[in-house]
């Protein structure tokens, strides 16, 4: 397992790329890039971070939404325009060389929950993985409280319906939603492409890896049973980071629990 952490972190605080730049300086593994504009969403834009990256590479891309609700739409040329949104960010994660679109999927600007339609999710997501594909990339369709991935066992629907779809487990958004991170875990299996670290202290307000009750010995364990050997991004919001020694004690947090569980082979 690699350890990483999201721009996403940075986000109000660094542009894009000067994040990318501030990452390249810490002791991790790998980077997934967060476009956080439609401006951002070029080759030439992602040839600039990739390069402020340095020796860090990126695993993954996940676009600012807002656009997801559009991909199986009614009308055509809202279809067509979403569509074409989707492939520019596709090649600017190809020129990133990340190997993971992280989607967000289908949701409503209350942030409520909707109702399950796996017919409109295959509908749309069979094509973009099919886009994806072609750029060496699979979508990695992360569970989220407020969008259409919701709990694991539409996770085992997903799977069946979706052959070639991959999935992010956010472990924030499980216990958000009410589930066990773990049972994700089990239910994404060996289409688990990536994943979402946070922490949250026991009224569920959020904070930094380390900071809180969550039992990442037990994540680490149940994703190294299940085989997993991908990237585990830490995606803090910035206001999580109380300071960079806070953020690099967390660091050190991760890196030391993923080598007690590999130590213990």
């Amino acid at each position: 397992m690699q350890l990483g952490l999201s721009t996403a972190a940075f986000y109000g605080r660094y542009e894009t790329e000067d994040a990318a730049a501030q990452m390249s300086a810490l002791p991790i593994d790998c980077a997934e890039v967060f476009l956080q504009s439609d401006s951002e969403n070029t080759t030439k834009f992602a040839a600039l971070v990739r390069d402020r990256l340095g020796n860090l590479f990126c695993t993954s891309v996940h676009p600012l939404g807002g656009y997801e609700n559009y991909m199986a739409g009614r009308p055509a040329r809202q279809i067509r325009d979403a569509f074409d949104h989707f492939r520019r960010v596709l090649d600017a994660g190809q020129t990133l060389g990340a190997k993971t679109f992280v989607y967000h999927g289908r949701n409503t600007p209350l942030l409520s929950a909707l109702p399950w339609n796996l017919e409109w999710n295959v509908e749309a997501i069979a094509p973009m993985c099919e886009e994806a594909d072609k750029r060496g990339m699979v979508i990695g369709w992360e569970n989220v409280s407020w969008c259409q991935l919701t709990t694991p066992q539409r996770v085992l629907e997903a799977k069946t319906a979706l052959p070639q779809v991959c999935f992010t487990l956010d472990i924030k958004q499980a216990m958000r939603a009410g589930c066990d991170p773990l049972t994700f875990v089990h239910a994404m299996g060996d289409r688990l492409c990536n994943v979402h670290v946070c922490d949250w202290d026991e009224e569920g307000r959020l904070c930094l890896p380390g900071e809180g009750v969550f039992d990442f010995g037990a994540l680490i364990n149940s994703l190294h049973a299940q085989g997993y050997d991908g990237p585990v991004i830490m995606e803090p919001y910035l206001a999580l980071i109380r300071s960079d020694e806070a953020l690099l004690r967390s660091i050190a947090y991760m890196k030391d629990v993923i080598e007690g569980v590999k130590n213990n082979e």
